[in-house]
């Protein structure tokens, strides 16, 4: 403040006044409200929570009342000064504990408030944060820690994540295809004189390290028709009628978020395979998912179609989960996705929903593979004869250290 009035009085021809005295009135404004979060403290009052906003913070106190502080606007000291305690996002396995040096002068610690699901606490100038266990609670977020300094507000920051392969947000977003079947995306240029598609589709995962490496050529195709891991959010409750124009449909939303990844595969010996990978290549353990059948198949096993179907009553769709080690050892998991008793109970009423694979028992793998399968009536004189698509999402890792 003495240096603004400084300013004011010495070099006043240097300045457009009114800009002055707005910078003048937003300093005395946001003054004002870390005064009000500071006398609340001082009163007894206890800080709740602290959500950023978009200029600033709100603070919710323990009566339930709520003061919003700004940062500074047109170059006017910041009332909020928030500063990271760790560059980038640390990622954190389900239930883990990480600790984080708070190396910050001059300030009195309020508290540590993390992301819903999360436990944080300081002591000793140490940031101690703890995960949930719970896969379906806060997976991003960061935790803030408010100090007190002068006549100011701090906020320290770690923006921590769940190891878990979640394909939400603006990256993944831009992932997803329209139309469902030859759009631009998962099957790119279309060459007329060799009949084939061409696309480069990639992905890959700054949290778990996971990434999917593109589709394989098949028949001189390299397209989603050749199997692959796409992303997708397409969902309709009604699977009557879906074909291969509906391929990358669910009948209901993943449990977390909108987005979920859809396999295209079978187990034939001639049919070309695709993976995820740990892009790091080391080998790390993947614990759980979730999984549904799409729609495509589910219309094929309880309508039938002009390929196949309907289900018969002692016959199955299994989906095959293999896990490869450094030495390219496997671990194996057959899954059932739906068989007979699961079509006649979806007439009576009961819907398909997802459900979580146990993949615990795989030891630390460098890549994974999924194939899709089922019982001997489902093969034909050209293979696997239903549609070979299922859905995934929420792959759980854990990172894998060696003893020595």
């Amino acid at each position: 403040m003495a240096v603004i009035a400084l300013c004011v009085f010495t070099i006043t021809s240097c300045y457009d006044d009114s800009a002055l005295k707005t910078s003048i009135a937003d300093l005395q404004k946001q003054l004002q409200e870390v005064n009000t979060v500071l006398n609340d403290l001082k009163d007894g009052k206890v800080i709740k929570s602290v959500t950023p906003t978009d200029d600033g913070f709100t603070f919710t106190m323990s009566d339930g009342s709520t003061v919003g502080v700004k940062n500074g606007s047109d170059g006017t000291p910041a009332s909020v000064i928030e500063t990271s305690l760790w560059s980038g996002t640390s990622v954190f396995d389900l239930g883990k504990v990480q600790t984080f040096p708070i190396d910050v002068k001059g300030v009195e610690i309020v508290d540590a408030f993390p992301p819903a699901g999360w436990a944080a606490s300081v002591e000793n100038n140490l940031l101690t944060v703890t995960a949930p266990r719970n896969t379906d609670l806060a997976r991003r977020g960061s935790v803030m820690v408010v100090a007190t300094s002068g006549n100011a507000l701090v906020v320290m920051t770690v923006s921590v994540a769940l190891n878990i392969l979640d394909v939400n947000g603006s990256y993944w977003d831009a992932l997803i295809d329209s139309p469902q079947y030859g759009g631009p995306l998962i099957y790119g240029d279309y060459d007329a004189q060799t009949w084939s598609y061409h696309a480069d589709y990639t992905w890959e995962d700054p949290i778990t390290g996971l990434e999917f490496r593109g589709f394989p050529d098949y028949w001189g195709s390299v397209c989603f028709s050749s199997g692959g891991e796409v992303i997708s959010n397409y969902v309709y409750q009604n699977p009557y009628g879906a074909d291969f124009n509906r391929q990358l449909e669910v009948p209901v939303a993943p449990p977390t978020g909108n987005n979920f990844i859809v396999h295209f595969g079978d187990d034939n010996l001639s049919s070309p395979k695709s993976y995820l990978y740990f892009k790091d290549g080391k080998a790390k353990r993947i614990t759980s998912m979730k999984v549904i059948p799409t729609n495509y198949l589910i219309n094929s096993c309880v309508y039938g179609d002009n390929y196949f179907g309907p289900l018969a009553s002692d016959s199955f769709i299994e989906i095959i989960i293999t896990g490869f080690d450094s030495d390219n050892q496997e671990y194996v998991l057959m899954e059932k996705l739906l068989d007979g008793k699961d079509v006649a109970a979806y007439k009576k009423g009961t819907k398909f929903q997802w459900k979580t694979l146990d993949l615990s028992f795989m030891g630390p793998i460098t890549k994974i593979g999924f194939e899709v399968s089922g019982s001997k009536d489902c093969y034909g004189e050209w293979g696997f004869n239903a549609p070979a698509y299922f859905a995934y999402c929420d792959l759980v890792v854990e990172e894998y250290e060696e003893a020595e």
